[in-house]
């Protein structure tokens, strides 16, 4: 939930007043942008290194 109110300004309350499958969903599409800024941190880091 923190994750969704520092990057998407969504409240606490909006949250616990989604319901259970909204939230699921939610949370996939959490994962899925967690997922993507590792993929771009460790092509920066390869990058940085000299590779490719």
């Amino acid at each position: 939930m923190y994750w969704h109110y520092i990057r998407h300004g969504l409240k606490p309350s909006e949250y616990y007043q989604m319901g259970y499958g909204e939230r699921l969903v939610l949370r996939a599409f959490m994962e899925k942008e967690c997922q993507e800024i590792k993929e771009e941190e460790d092509a920066i880091k390869r990058k940085a290194k000299g590779g490719m």
